[in-house]
């Protein structure tokens, strides 16, 4: 990875510590969208992997970084 590419991990880390509730989650990437509407994500396999119930912040700068460049495309 690319120095840049850490800039999304610092800034979640930053905040978050090491790990993300999915009201975390949800309140970073989906303000406003129901509880019942990220466990619909999470099933279709659009969030990042979730160990129990929270979510690395690594996989969550990842999972980011990789619908940004998406985007991009």
């Amino acid at each position: 990875m690319a120095a840049n590419d850490y800039s999304t991990f610092w800034l979640l880390f930053g905040k978050y510590g090491a790990t993300m509730t999915v009201e975390n989650l949800r309140d970073t990437y989906f303000p406003g969208a129901a509880l019942k509407t990220m466990a619909n994500k999470h099933s279709a396999g659009l969030l990042p992997p979730r160990t129990g119930d929270v979510y690395d912040v690594r996989d969550v700068a990842e999972w980011w970084d990789a619908q940004r460049k998406a985007k991009a495309s």
